[in-house]
Order: structure tokens, then C-alpha cells, then sequence
């Protein structure tokens, strides 16, 4: 992932986080603010998971094999 792309969803994810704890507070819709909440959630594990999967710069390239195991090439 492209790391403007990572600070870009960091910073939705924080500012939709921030907002639907706004529309949490007496008299906001608690609907919306669950909703925005779990998108939020969701973009920071979106974030995670391309870091964890994020290949290697340096070493021997791994790829998946016939029968689904990493082999290097």
C-alpha cells in the first residue's frame, strides 16, 4: 500500500471516529454513529492488513506454489 494512501485512510478513519462519537451524544443519531464507528474500524484494519502483507524490499521474493505453499524463487 502506498503510504500516501495509508495516512490518507488514517486520517478518515480518525476524523469518521471522531464524528460518530459526536452523533453518539444525546439528541445525535446513534444509527449513523454505530455505522461511521465500524467503517472506521474497518479502514484501520484495512491498514493492517496491507502492513502485514506488505512484501519484502530486500531478500528472495516469496510466492505461493502449485499446492498453495510459499516457496523462494
Amino acid at each position: 500500500m502506498d503510504d500516501d494512501l495509508r495516512l490518507k485512510l488514517k486520517d478518515l478513519s480518525a476524523s469518521m471516529q471522531s464524528r460518530a462519537s459526536e452523533l453518539a451524544l444525546p439528541g445525535g443519531n446513534t444509527d449513523i454513529s454505530a455505522l461511521m464507528s465500524g467503517i472506521a474500524v474497518t479502514l484501520e484494519a484495512l491498514v493492517v492488513i496491507a502492513e502485514e502483507t506488505r512484501v519484502p524490499r530486500s531478500g528472495p521474493s516469496l510466492e505461493p506454489g502449485e499446492d498453495g505453499k510459499v516457496t523462494k524463487q
